[in-house]
């Protein structure tokens, strides 16, 4: 009796840390070439520990000398996490605002704004599988089989 205690004490400390160990700041980045469109994502996560999360996202688009630098997605909403699994749900998404356009006509940055925000809206709930958590590196694969690698924000 005293080894299954001792065996779920264990247990419940380990799925506690978890979580802990998800709280704080992460961020990633990746990089795409489609057609000789260059793409460029920069993810920022924060997960709060009352299971809340802000996230930005920058998206940086280059075709030739034409381009849009930091187009800016903001949404906040819920997390939960069961075993390995990760959970989110994206409740509020901000209008897009690009910091930097160039040789981009006005329908064209709409189109790719448009884009980019519909992808929180149209697919609010995320169900995400934990790779890999440590104190310094997040890996996660979504379920498309996607593998993203998350580093935690110094401050």
């Amino acid at each position: 009796m005293r080894h299954i205690l001792l065996f779920s004490v264990a247990v419940l400390g380990l799925y506690a840390a978890d979580e802990s160990l998800l709280t704080g700041q992460w961020n990633s980045m990746t990089h795409g070439l489609n057609s000789g469109t260059k793409t460029i994502e920069k993810e920022y996560f924060k997960f709060n520990a009352n299971h809340t999360f802000g996230i930005v996202f920058l998206v940086s688009v280059q075709k030739g000398n034409a381009y849009v630098k930091d187009l800016r997605i903001e949404g906040t909403g819920i997390w939960k996490t069961r075993g390995n699994i990760l959970v989110v749900v994206v409740r509020d998404v901000k209008v897009p605002v690009a910091k930097e356009v160039y040789g981009i006509s006005r329908s064209s940055l709409q189109s790719i704004a448009s884009s980019f925000h519909h992808k929180f809206v149209n697919d609010p709930v995320r169900i995400l599988v934990l790779k890999r958590l440590s104190p310094s590196e997040l890996i996660t694969e979504n379920e498309s089989g996607q593998t993203v690698q998350y580093r935690r924000q110094q401050y």
